[in-house]
């Protein structure tokens, strides 16, 4: 496998797992004020969660260094959208539906194929 190819699942896990502990963080705050809103965001959850997703973005930088962008930006995001429903699912009990599913397998099936 190429360097890349870890780096693309890099990408993936590091940005799923920022935005999902960011999801988590603000499904679980209250804010009614903008003052609220400013305090919670020195929070060491939400910290983390953006740390990782701004991980992920300097590895998609490195990413765009090294693949065309053709093959690295479809396959990212369609992999990005089926991390994201796993862990939605997953993590913040979101539903799943059969949409979603097709989605899935259709996600697959076009990351099998740009990169075969």
């Amino acid at each position: 496998m190429k360097t890349e190819h870890f780096a693309l699942i890099f990408y993936v896990l590091a940005s799923t797992c920022g935005v999902v502990i960011i999801k988590k963080f603000f499904d679980s705050v209250h804010h009614e004020t903008i003052t609220d809103f400013l305090s919670g965001l020195l929070n060491v959850q939400l910290i983390i969660g953006v740390a990782l997703y701004m991980t992920g973005f300097l590895t998609w930088l490195y990413i765009l260094s090294r693949m065309d962008l053709n093959t690295a930006y479809p396959v990212a995001i369609s992999l990005s959208f089926i991390a994201v429903i796993l862990a939605s699912a997953l993590v913040l009990k979101e539903p799943l539906t059969v949409n979603i599913g097709i989605g899935t397998v259709l996600c697959f099936i076009g990351v099998f194929i740009i990169l075969r």
